[in-house]
């Protein structure tokens, strides 16, 4: 739960903090974010489902839990290595030290009580020192504050104990008011002060009503009549059409939109699973949520206006919106005040009623309990603030004194100077006993000034002729903007109630801006690049469901699903080469776009540590079921039974890979599906609208010409066999565009027309393009980058070479003759492979007996060792179908002796 409260903290917190500093990376963090929390809210609905007893629950509880496991230790990685960085070169130690503050003080309270007890516990001695350390610098030099967070920190326990026989419903109570008989404002010593001490016999007198829970009324009347003064404002800017407030309106719209959401997380979390009953204001929650972001954006949009936004539409919008709010907000208040009130008085004692509530205030974070306490003490009469005080002191256990003490201090600061309303504050300190300042702090181990043992003493309270003497934050809640209201909504979602909504929406509202392209629009160039995507998805949607079968499956479905993962990585490891190389650096060369494809390229990195993982496990997975098929053959039934206990562990051990083997191949497709959903939501647009349809012709064209032909010859049927045929068709005009004029665009027309009337799964790997072919020869004579075929792409290592021989060996389904063809063909691939970079010149047989002239390596710069040619770059030769010869290009031929021509289309 810790690491899901981090997430929302993040994107309110630090990111908008870097973004104003360094554009373009926190996004992507935002929708990684928004994947992980999809995740733990799958995860979640697992956790609350009835089917918990079955096989598959468990199976797909431990694939899920892994998933997350992998997704978020790639995300911390990432941040680790790119945002950290940033933040340490960006802000210096003051400033990391607010945003560190700030990023506390948004953490909801009851979770601060189980977050940083969990953060200390997880991390050494010297560590916690360290942390210690840093604390002391970065929480403010108020004494109350410090004890409040290093409380919270140590997980110190109530100091006293009530009594085992004294467990009454109003225990709690009295042994508060025997703890405050002796409490004592200093506003009666204070010659000058005016307030009115409120004796605390007469608080507590007031605090015994008979229904705390009806507090919950004030906590309506409040939000209703903020509300009502939201729609007059709306209704005034109406008449007057003066949009020069907006910015308090906005500001203003914002902290009730924040104080409804964590009101409606608190009946979700505390309230409705308390009273026990089949009750879900989820589709009200929802509706509020939607309609106060819409005024938002309404606000937004005729802000950015400016001039323009003096038209009746904007004022009628305004006031229509306004007031659907304050009619949605009254039905659900209703709605709850008849369905839940009522249960609440009574199945709970006065005791349980006041701690419910006390658990509620606790769901929201500090900055907001520090704005939100004075604005609800403010709207109620004195008896009213006095029995609300009150509660919140019964109801807080002993741990909580200090925290009760400052929440008392912020609820005084919303009543009139004339009166101190809590029983309470914190005493003003000596100069003496003042902690350190923030980032002069000396070892805790010589100073006790951070020393959570050292408490406030609660006897010595004070009161200035201005409020309660509590200090204050020191968090400008201005800064955090629409961030908090997002982070509000996130938080929500913590909720373990499997109808809490999940987040869905980006950081700083950016789903506005991004979205994924129409696929019905017009064809762009770049758009074929990303149709890959649905190839990729495809195979790792198989590797998910076909993996389940690995426990129990026969030598042909693990060849097939070996061959399939290994035509995945391989063509997945072309296609984000290709990103790497040509699409990433095509979209940093825009100044505006700088540092937008970094968190890509370390995806990549991760995902192909992944399919590495993949593949050693899939090995020694295939490597023993060999081992247990041999073990089954008649010859060695004896010496099995002489040593079962082998043969048991074997199986065993068999059964463990597989099923490791399964959970990896779960991760994989999450990670690179939600990898592959981030670059279409945010890279695919930025195309689009930076690069024309020549530019984006270009990139596609330099993709063509620096993949390998085999690579290419495997690839199109890959990803056509999953396109529709109009999809088909705009992809095949696509390429020949953007190789107009070259020899592949002249193979592409011949092996389209070829493959029109059959299946493109039909086009095997036997029907390869020459080798001899540039694919992209006439796009830029002087490129000299390298194309990679499958042999650089990917390499079978000697375990998985043997075992792919003897496959092919007990395989009873082939001919002879096609198996003996097949075991040469593998033992002498790698002899052949090293033979081909001999400097020597040599002769090949080919399959027809016939000898081939001119297999020499020939340079178009020998001392950079660059094949090719005069004319090209290339790394074969092409064989003329006349004389049977090997040349570097057609224009060698004809230079030479050799009196035939030759034409580009007789070439093999």
């Amino acid at each position: 739960m810790d690491q899901r409260m981090s997430i929302p903290l993040e994107l309110q917190v630090i990111f908008p903090a870097l973004d104003r500093r360094v554009k373009n990376v926190a996004r992507t963090y935002s929708l990684e974010h928004e994947g992980e929390s999809a995740l733990f809210d799958q995860l979640f609905e697992l956790l609350n489902s009835k089917t918990q007893n079955e096989e598959s629950y468990r199976r797909e509880l431990a694939l899920c839990t892994g998933a997350l496991q992998t997704s978020i230790s790639q995300h911390m990685s990432k941040e680790e290595e790119q945002v950290f960085p940033l933040l340490i070169e960006k802000f210096s130690f003051e400033e990391q030290a607010s945003l560190i503050w700030q990023f506390l003080c948004s953490i909801p309270v009851n979770m601060m009580a189980e977050f940083l007890p969990w953060l200390s516990s997880s991390i050494s001695s010297d560590e916690h020192q360290d942390m210690h350390k840093c604390l002391c610098k970065i929480v403010p030099e108020e004494k109350l504050l410090q004890q409040v967070i290093f409380t919270w920190m140590e997980n110190i326990q109530k100091s006293c104990e009530d009594n085992p026989n004294d467990r009454g419903p109003d225990s709690g109570a009295r042994t508060l008011i025997s703890r405050t008989k002796n409490w004592q404002c200093a506003c009666e010593s204070l010659k000058t002060g005016k307030r009115k001490y409120l004796e605390p016999n007469n608080v507590t007198t007031a605090s015994t009503l008979a229904c705390p829970i009806d507090e919950i009324l004030h906590w309506h009347k409040a939000i209703k009549r903020e509300l009502n003064d939201i729609a007059e404002a709306a209704r005034k800017i109406q008449l007057f059409g003066d949009f020069s407030d907006l910015s308090a309106f906005n500001k203003r719209l914002l902290f009730i939109a924040e104080v409804c959401i964590f009101h409606s997380i608190a009946e979700d979390k505390v309230i409705f699973p308390a009273v026990d009953a089949e009750l879900s204001f989820a589709q009200e929650h929802a509706e509020e949520e939607s309609q106060f972001d819409k005024l938002r954006c309404l606000i937004e949009s005729i802000q950015s206006a400016g001039a323009n936004s003096s038209s009746a539409e904007f004022y009628t919008k305004l006031c229509s919106q306004a007031d659907q709010i304050m009619d949605t907000i009254q039905k659900h208040f209703h709605n709850e005040e008849v369905q839940v009130l009522p249960l609440a008085r009574k199945h709970f004692s006065p005791k349980r009623q006041r701690e419910l509530l006390y658990q509620s205030l606790c769901v929201m974070p500090l900055r907001l309990i520090e704005c939100v306490l004075p604005w609800l003490v403010g709207s109620l009469d004195e008896e009213a603030a006095r029995s609300f005080l009150q509660n919140m002191h019964l109801a807080a256990p002993a741990s909580d004194n200090a925290l009760v003490t400052l929440f008392s201090g912020w609820a005084c600061k919303g009543r009139s100077r004339d009166a101190c309303l809590s029983s309470g504050a914190v005493d003003h300190l000596d100069d003496d006993e003042r902690p350190v300042k923030r980032g002069n702090c000396t070892s805790w181990e010589d100073s006790n000034a951070c020393d959570p043992r050292r408490t406030v003493n609660i006897q010595k309270l004070a009161c200035s002729n201005q409020s309660c003497c509590v200090p204050e934050l020191g968090v400008n809640n201005s800064n955090l903007g629409t961030g908090s209201l997002a982070s509000a909504k996130s938080l929500r979602s913590l909720s373990f109630i499997p109808c809490a909504p999940s987040l869905n929406s980006s950081l700083f509202n950016w789903e506005t801006d991004v979205s994924s392209p129409d696929i019905g629009s017009a064809t762009r160039p770049i758009d074929n690049i990303f149709k890959f995507h649905k190839a990729i998805r495809k195979d790792l949607e198989y590797l998910d469901v076909e993996s389940g079968r690995l426990n129990d499956c026969n030598d042909t479905f693990l060849r097939q699903f070996s061959g399939r993962f290994r035509l995945l990585w391989g063509l997945y490891r072309a296609h984000s080469n290709a990103e790497d190389d040509i699409v990433f650096p095509a979209l940093e060369s825009r100044e505006t776009l700088h540092n937008v494809s970094h968190s890509y390229t370390l995806d990549h990195k991760q995902e192909e540590k992944l399919f590495e993982d993949i593949s050693s496990v899939l090995s020694d997975l295939t490597l023993l079921h060999e081992s247990l098929n041999s073990a089954n053959m008649p010859e060695e039934s004896t010496r099995i039974n002489l040593d079962s206990s082998h043969h048991n562990d074997s199986i065993r051990k068999y059964n463990e890979l597989a099923t490791k083997l399964q959970g990896m191949c779960k991760s994989i497709r999450v990670t690179l599906d939600q990898h592959v959903y981030r670059e279409e939501l945010e890279l695919w647009p930025l195309f689009d609208k930076h690069f024309s349809v020549e530019e984006q012709d270009k990139i596609v064209g330099r993709i063509i010409g620096t993949t390998g032909a085999e690579v290419l010859q495997s690839m199109l049927p890959w990803v056509t066999s999953v396109l529709t045929e109009e999809e088909q068709n705009k992809m095949m005009d696509t390429w020949k565009q953007a190789t107009k004029n070259t020899m592949f665009s002249e193979w592409l027309n011949e092996w389209w027309e070829g493959t029109a009337a059959a299946s493109p799964l039909a086009f095997t790997s036997e029907n390869k393009i020459s080798q001899g072919i540039n694919v992209h020869e006439s796009l830029d004579h002087s490129d000299h980058t390298f194309k990679p075929g499958w042999k650089d792409i990917f390499r079978m290592n000697e375990n998985e070479l043997e075992s792919e021989i003897r496959k092919v060996s007990r395989d009873s389904t082939l001919d002879p003759r096609r198996k003996d063809y097949l075991i040469q063909n593998l033992m002498t691939s790698r002899w052949i492979a090293a033979q081909q970079k001999l400097p020597q010149a040599r002769t090949v047989e080919t399959s027809n007996g016939e000898n081939v002239l001119g297999c020499i390596p020939s340079f178009r710069d020998p001392d950079k060792q660059i094949f090719g040619c005069e004319h090209y770059k290339r790394n074969c030769k092409l064989r003329a179908s006349c004389c049977g010869k090997l040349f570097a290009c057609r224009f060698c031929h004809d230079k030479s002796a050799i009196i035939q021509w030759i034409g580009r289309l007789h070439l093999k």
